[in-house]
């Protein structure tokens, strides 16, 4: 194929609808192109059939069609290198793919070429190719853990977890939003984690090099909330700080400032926040002349804020300023397929990496945790997985295995309240990798890595145990990809 001057993203869909593909429709192997905003350029035929994909997918999103879209495509597209994993559609479609960014002269991305394997290559060469895949992925896994995020950084949207259908929508219209500079506001029940999502809206705007500061409306009292918001000038009022201090929105200019719980601002608390939002002048008190900021809002609440107004509570001038851009974040009853994850994340933030590969987890408490409401959501969870495993026995050793047994009572008790019958008939059995029998053990096995479509890397994190044994399980258990059994 003549070379291209591939220097601006055009030149890549030019290529993408040129005759210089035709190559490509002679090819096994399933080639596309995707746009840096993960849209679909060109496919070819042997993708298309690959995939089970229809003819008149350029323009779509890749995230439409594909399960695995998130740690593919639009992965290579946010960290600009190339990615090698399953891909799964949304009928269960699956191959290899690897996924190539495009980049300028300098470094700007063009687009992304995925090149995928077929399952008709043979299986000999397609476990070959899965084995190599494997050990680029423990490699890959191996810096992925050390380049997690460490105290005092801010979130990003990558490092919240979650691959819930209900959080990739929320994190990919919460990418959009980011781009804006008018206010955001978050809705989400108590312990969904609204801060973080804040600091991910922060880490993706063009705002993510300057200041983020984060302020709890609830927990300040009305009388120093003034104080605290705008700052105040040496001499304002008897023990003031000498030099004077600079209020949240001062320190926020050119960054980010997150009002937390902003429900429980007092209503001339809100009439002076209406009026920075709309000039972006400061009123410091004591201050002689005006200050300005240039600050990015983003505010979140438990409450219902349209109910507020109606009560008299909240001012339906600053309700209708603030709500441009809302963005809600499902709670954990409605993200349930996240729970293998989240616990799994808990445990090694309680006990480190390390001892965490040391502790798995029942079928039986996924189960339960499952039919748990969760009305402390992401909290709750991380609270009840804290006393699971400092009630571990020390003496339980290796292969230690959290059970109904180690649940804090209030736990149980709000279980049979939800499910009287389910929760009656619940034993704390042991049916984990460590301790089951084949047959549980194979079922436990089979339900992660469908919950996981089996991606090993997730699997065995879920299971709390190394890929190889992962897949020496597998081998010995019979238990096989549908990629694989083909």
């Amino acid at each position: 194929m003549p070379s291209h001057n591939l220097n601006t993203p055009e030149s890549l869909e030019k290529l993408a609808g040129s005759a210089y593909t035709g190559v490509f429709e002679l090819l096994h192997t399933g080639i596309s192109i995707a746009s840096t905003e993960g849209t679909f350029l060109y496919c070819n035929k042997s993708f298309l059939e690959m995939f089970n994909l229809p003819e008149d997918i350029r323009g779509r999103y890749v995230s439409e069609f594909f399960l695995t879209a998130e740690r593919g495509v639009m992965a290579t597209i946010r960290t600009r290198k190339m990615t090698i994993n399953s891909s799964v559609t949304k009928s269960n479609s699956q191959g290899v793919s690897f996924r190539y960014p495009v980049l300028d002269a300098k470094g700007k991305l063009l687009g992304v070429i995925i090149e995928s394997i077929s399952t008709s290559i043979g299986k000999d060469k397609l476990l070959t190719l899965l084995e190599t895949v494997r050990n680029l992925e423990e490699k890959a896994g191996y810096f992925e853990r050390q380049s997690q995020k460490k105290p005092g950084m801010l979130y990003t949207f990558e490092s919240i977890v979650g691959e819930s259908e209900a959080m990739l929508a929320m994190k990919k219209r919460g990418r959009r939003f980011a781009r804006s500079n008018e206010p955001i506001l978050l809705f989400g029940e108590s312990g969904t984690g609204k801060e973080l999502i804040a600091q991910a809206l922060h880490s993706s705007s063009p705002r993510s090099g300057k200041p983020f500061v984060a302020v709890n409306c609830a927990a300040l009292p009305h009388d120093l909330m003034e104080s605290e918001l705008f700052g105040y000038d040496t001499g304002a009022f008897t023990g003031a700080r000498s030099g004077g201090m600079k209020g949240k929105f001062e320190l926020a200019d050119k960054g980010t400032i997150f009002l937390d719980e902003i429900g429980e601002l007092s209503l001339p608390m809100q009439a002076k926040l209406l009026r920075v939002l709309e000039s972006g002048e400061i009123q410091k008190i004591a201050h002689l002349g005006r200050l300005h900021s240039d600050f990015r809002l983003i505010a979140a609440t438990n409450k219902n804020l349209a109910n507020l107004v109606d009560e008299g509570t909240f001012r339906e001038d600053l309700y209708h300023r603030l709500n441009i851009l809302e963005l809600n974040i499902p709670p954990l009853r409605e993200r349930t397929s996240d729970i293998p994850l989240l616990t799994r994340y808990f445990i090694e933030q309680i006990v480190g990496y390390e001892r965490a590969r040391e502790i798995h987890v029942s079928h039986e408490l996924y189960r339960v945790f499952g039919l748990y409401p969760w009305r402390g959501n992401i909290r709750e969870l991380k609270n009840v997985l804290t006393f699971a495993i400092y009630t571990l026995e020390d003496d339980e050793g290796e292969g230690r295995v959290l059970t109904l047994h180690h649940l804090p009572d209030r736990f149980l008790r709000e279980l049979h309240s939800e499910h009287p019958r389910t929760a009656e008939a619940i034993q704390p059995e042991e049916r984990d990798l460590a301790k089951a029998g084949a047959q549980a053990e194979r079922k436990t096995l089979a339900a992660v890595l469908a919950s996981t479509h089996y991606n090993k890397t997730l699997a065995a994190r879920v299971l709390g145990i190394s890929r190889n044994k992962l897949y020496r399980k597998m081998r010995d258990l019979g238990l096989y990809s549908p990629l694989e059994e083909q």
